[in-house]
């Protein structure tokens, strides 16, 4: 199903599962976390902004039309929502580089994903004691030290993976050490690698800014 509607007087397409969680947003007029997003866009930061776990495509194809990006990645390791993805990029006619991979601190391992219909933004590498009937795929695991490593300026990255979020940051130290980008991350209380994190943040110099609830909790460090 495709949903339309206009924001700051440009007209935004959206295709994905009727029903589905952050479509229901769509149907509405809006951007899903738009709050997030327009925080975003007040910071003004140019560069690349690298989207991790980026479902359909909401927040790269705002990032792409309304932000001061100058490049934006998107990074989906799910098959179907990269499909989508990408039908959204060219809906939108925006210039973002996709891939179809799951950003973790390995390369080339083929990982079992867990997804489910009518939330298939809930997708991840584990499989959550809450999901019924949980639809599996299969995907690949690249590092964005590997995906990003020719990129002049990453300014902002944002990741929403499920409990994924250190094996992906564990896998990009070197574009964190040079490039040091605003990172927006999705912090799930049942996230076993939070103390990892933390450690993260305090070995690179990260300072805690902001915690947003959008409804999703996003921290933000800079």
């Amino acid at each position: 199903m495709t949903y339309n509607f206009v924001y700051e007087g440009e007209e935004v397409f959206f295709e994905s599962i009727t029903d589905d969680h952050i479509a229901k947003n769509w149907i509405k007029g809006r951007f899903y976390e738009k709050e997030l997003l327009e925080k975003v866009k007040s910071m003004n930061l140019k560069g690349t902004y690298v989207d991790v776990g980026s479902h359909h495509g909401n927040h790269a194809i705002y990032f792409s039309k309304f932000t001061n990006a100058e490049r934006v990645i998107a990074i989906e390791g799910n098959a179907l929502n990269y499909d989508y993805l990408k039908k959204n990029i060219k809906l939108n006619s925006c210039d973002i580089e996709a891939h179809n991979v799951i950003a973790s601190n390995t390369n080339d391992e083929e990982k079992i994903m867990y997804s489910q219909l009518g939330n298939t933004g809930n997708t991840s590498i584990f499989s959550f004691e809450t999901q019924r009937s949980p639809e599996t795929t299969k995907g690949i695991t690249k590092t964005l030290d590997e995906i990003l490593k020719n990129e002049k300026k990453v300014s902002l990255m944002k990741l929403d993976i499920q409990d994924s979020e250190w094996f992906a940051l564990d896998g990009c130290r070197k574009i964190i050490e040079k490039h040091k980008p605003v990172i927006l991350i999705e912090w799930n209380t049942s996230n076993k690698e939070m103390g990892k994190l933390i450690a993260f943040f305090n070995e690179y110099g990260y300072k805690f800014s902001e915690l947003l609830c959008v409804p999703s909790t996003v921290h933000i460090y800079k």
